[in-house]
């Protein structure tokens, strides 16, 4: 049975983790408080204690990666709650850990937000300009897993959206909101799920790679018609337009290993 391990396991890595667990994985999940660790092992994943900080890892990260296929890197920089949070380092740090265990492979999950808000159409071969510190010390994790050892791909994702998470939340009632007509940059959680699995199973190593939804709605249009879907209080958008036009492809999944959308719409329509 392979041992796959996934560190920082919430909201996404927890899901994540079951699906694993149905294709007949082994999986560890990280979480960094202990109030998680009975959750995770309700779930069947196989729960570890560890925090990655901006000097050490406190934790028995190598039990927690011995005998380990893959190891998927899940959290996110964290600066809003953390503004001092240094992920480029982070990163470094786990990389430099794993050279005890060199066949251990790596997926890092990193995020659109390494291009600017402005960059037009990126796909993957794009240079991404990072115009926010998060997408900066993105980037240069990113440089620091195709510098690894270990083979390891990264998976830029959009926006993430499923079930009880939807960002129309945080809009809700919202007015003055700007940017209206840029594009939206979304995935649901069940394709990313999807995605990231037939990269683990088929062994898609050494690449960059991006999980966007293959349609992209005006904001002002995505997010009110959301809001009244979920019975919100539609937010309100300025009428002046904006130079954010973002637009991310995902133009290698379908031709590397046939992957297809099977929520492109994130659970809303617009017509």
């Amino acid at each position: 049975m392979k041992k796959i391990a996934i560190m920082g396991c919430g909201w996404f890595g927890k899901a994540l983790a079951q699906s694993l667990i149905t294709q007949g994985y082994h999986v560890r999940g990280s979480v960094t408080n202990k109030n998680g660790l009975e959750d995770l092992g309700n779930l069947n994943i196989e729960p570890f204690l560890i925090k990655v900080n901006k000097e050490a890892i406190v934790g028995n990260l190598n039990s927690f990666l011995e005998e380990v296929d893959t190891l998927l890197i899940a959290f996110p920089p964290g600066l809003r709650r953390n503004p001092d949070s240094n992920y480029t380092n982070q990163i470094k740090i786990i990389i430099t850990a794993l050279t005890r265990h060199t066949s251990c492979k790596l997926v890092l999950l990193s995020s659109i937000g390494v291009f600017g808000a402005s960059q037009g159409v990126v796909n993957e071969k794009s240079t991404p300009v990072p115009d926010s510190l998060s997408g900066q010390q993105l980037l240069e994790a990113e440089k620091s897993i195709q510098n690894a050892a270990n083979d390891a791909t990264i998976v830029r994702l959009g926006g993430l959206v499923g079930n009880d998470r939807h960002p129309v939340k945080q809009l809700a009632g919202k007015t003055n909101i700007p940017a209206p007509q840029a594009p939206t940059n979304l995935v649901h959680r069940e394709d990313a799920i999807s995605f990231l699995v037939a990269i683990i199973k088929e062994g898609h190593w050494g690449k960059i790679l991006h999980c966007v939804s293959p349609i992209h709605h005006k904001r002002d249009d995505f997010y009110t018609l959301a809001a009244k879907r979920l019975n919100l209080t539609p937010p309100s958008f300025q009428t002046t337009r904006s130079k954010r036009n973002k637009l991310v492809m995902d133009n290698s999944s379908a031709a590397l290993f046939g992957f297809l959308y099977r929520l492109p719409d994130c659970g809303v329509e617009v017509s």
